[in-house]
């Protein structure tokens, strides 16, 4: 059988395919925007590189070099509008302003650009966060048996913010730093060719030492990113049983277990940040070298005659322009392997595939179930564990009630848990009308039947959207209608807003017998053909179950019903009764044949009477 398990440990992602593949997932709709943010990018770019000059040529007037004669017919006709003074001060005067003009440009377009790509990175975060929410949603329980709850947040909520730092820290920074390397390098090989020669040494020196970085990064990150998720999963589950923690003291063994894992998200922090430090020096140390061969050549020429002063200016100027883009390629190389690690568990959730799934020939049902079940046969075993089920064969007719019993460990919830497809049989089938369940879709399959769980599940919301929860199209009297039939209104009407109640999470201001109450509202409510009551009773004093047992009574009317129960008590007027022992079926029929045959259930029913306990503690 093909059973969805825990992640398992991935494997070192290269950090360009993970990206590209990420982008191409992530992009729909984008394109335009990105295409005018990239536009903005360039041409911010364009205007960057053209800083220098005017330094240039202010240096070459103040030194009394050639000016060019744009510069001079541009101060003339400037200086019959608004006198800016006699030549030289003229001159400089406009340079000035250019350079001035050209900071505030590229401020302006660096800012619009900005805010049109982060635009893009966020919204890509947002269609990501959801696809993979959505993903985990079909995804079986057997994976969310396997996965921790803290695990899955981290992904949903910090890993999908992948996208944007590979689109906004490493795309549009590397395409950036990128062009303007190569504006940089056509500029100063017009200039003199050995100044671009040694431009592009430095480049190749570069990506070559980041091709060398990259996979220790990855690796790091990737650790990192499993830490902090470790770390998630502690803080997690510690709250999540806070009353359990605090009521035996265990608040000093948590803290201490919540310190070893964060120091160990410490500790692979520390080394990731001094990698990462390290490659930025690096950088650092080349850009230094670089500066001190094109300073050195170019003084060099201005001493021999083939360069003016302001030619000094330029170089050196292009060399402080060329050090960011080199940073900026250096940090979008840890950028992206940093990133390629979250994208990697984000990868590890949406090629899961969910199991089950809907088989290709599977149909909606056309009419609703009148609730004929039938197994034939079914075995079932969980991953790396022996068998649960075996060779289980169970007809339950419409509208009839059949209780399933055994103890503990016996497979009762695993069987029921088989109907809606929670999982798959490894063997045998489930039929539903005569209709193997493999050939109905899982949304028509799940929406024939209501579960009422042993421990209910509730929502930090208000009673009303609680109760509404399996039928969301409900109306107000509907919900009313669903609560009173589940004898849920006198509560509700003692809360002081009533259906509006928030009732806190997973229930916490409710009692055990409000929970359940609300939970056989919904169930009402849903108005499905097929019912299953998990240990619908379990944990409530004498009088709530007796209350329920007869909500129950008028619940059960007219619908196929599965019951599960420790209390035998609340099976005994079922139509029907299936023991199961070590999964298999080993007695079956009503209670008091059973009773009669004097095999299991008379021994479970006889302790169960002794004790006034559940069955499966005493035997």
């Amino acid at each position: 059988m093909n059973t969805t398990s825990a992640p398992a440990k991935p494997g070192r992602p290269r950090a360009l395919a993970i990206t590209f593949r990420l982008l191409r997932g992530c992009m729909q709709g984008e394109w335009r925007r990105t295409l005018l943010g990239g536009v903005l990018m360039l041409l911010g770019t364009g205007v960057s590189l053209l800083q220098p000059w005017p330094m240039k040529y202010i240096v070459n007037i103040v030194a009394g070099d050639h000016t060019p004669r744009f510069i001079i017919s541009a101060t003339r006709q400037i200086d019959a509008i608004l006198p800016i003074g006699h030549a030289a001060t003229g001159q400089i005067t406009l340079l000035c302003a250019a350079l001035l003009l050209i900071s505030l440009l590229g401020a302006g377009i660096t800012v619009l650009s900005t805010w049109i790509l982060i635009g893009v990175g966020l919204r890509m975060v947002y269609r990501l966060r959801c696809r993979v929410f959505d993903h985990l949603q079909n995804l079986s329980p057997a994976f969310h048996d396997a996965t921790t709850v803290g695990d899955s947040l981290y992904r949903v909520t910090w890993d999908t913010y992948a996208i944007q730092a590979i689109f906004n820290e490493g795309l549009i920074p590397g395409v950036t730093a990128a062009v303007t390397l190569a504006g940089i390098a056509i500029v100063m090989i017009g200039q003199q060719w050995i100044l671009g020669a040694v431009t592009c040494v430095i480049g190749a020196l570069l990506l070559v030492f980041l091709r060398r970085i990259e996979k220790p990064t990855t690796n790091l990150s990737l650790r990192v990113h499993e830490n902090e998720s470790s770390v998630s999963t502690r803080a997690e589950q510690t709250l999540s049983g806070i009353r359990t923690v605090q009521s035996f003291g265990r608040e000093t063994h948590e803290s201490a277990r919540f310190a070893r894992q964060a120091g160990e998200s410490l500790k692979n922090n520390l080394r990731l940040t001094l990698l990462q430090t390290a490659g930025q020096s690096a950088v650092g140390v080349l850009f230094a070298l670089g500066t001190v061969v094109v300073v050195w050549l170019t003084a060099q020429r201005v001493i021999d005659g083939q360069l003016s002063p302001g030619d000094v200016v330029l170089m050196v100027g292009y060399i402080a322009l060329l050090f960011k883009p080199l940073e900026s390629l250096a940090y979008t190389a840890t950028s992206l392997q940093g990133a390629a690690a979250g994208a990697h568990r984000v990868f590890e959730i949406l090629n899961r595939q969910p199991n089950p799934a809907d088989s290709p020939d599977a149909k909606p049902l056309t009419v609703p179930s009148q609730g004929q079940i039938e197994f034939r046969h079914v075995a079932f075993a969980y991953p790396s564990r022996p068998p649960v089920l075996h060779d289980i064969n169970i007809n339950i007719p419409a509208g009839t009630s059949v209780a399933i019993v055994g103890p503990s460990g016996a497979g009762k919830s695993t069987c029921i848990s088989l109907l809606p497809r929670f999982y798959d049989p490894s063997d045998g089938q489930i039929f539903l009308d005569s209709v193997n369940i493999r050939n109905i879709t899982i949304a028509a399959l799940r929406a024939q039947i209501a579960i009422v769980p042993q421990e209910p599940v509730l929502f930090d919301a208000t009673i009303s959207e609680n109760i509404a929860y399996s039928n969301p199209h409900a109306g107000e009297k509907d919900i009313y209608d669903a609560a009173q039939a589940a004898g849920a209104m006198p509560f509700i009407n003692r809360l002081p807003d009533g259906m509006r109640t928030m009732i806190g999470e997973r229930g916490v201001m409710l009692s055990g017998g409000e929970k359940q109450r609300l939970s056989l509202a919904r169930a009402f409510l849903k108005d499905a053909q097929i019912l299953i009551l998990d240990e619908p009773t379990t944990g409530l004093d004498a009088q709530t179950e007796a209350e329920l047992l007869a909500v129950l009574q008028r619940l059960m009317l007219g619908r196929t019903t599965i019951i599960i129960s420790h209390q035998l008590h609340t099976v005994q007027y079922v139509d029907q009764i299936v023991v199961l022992d070590q999964g298999r079926v080993v007695e079956r029929g009503p209670h008091h044949e059973l009773i009669e045959a004097g095999g299991l259930y008379q021994k479970m029913h006889r302790l169960r009477h002794r004790s006034h306990q559940p069955f499966s503690e005493v035997l």
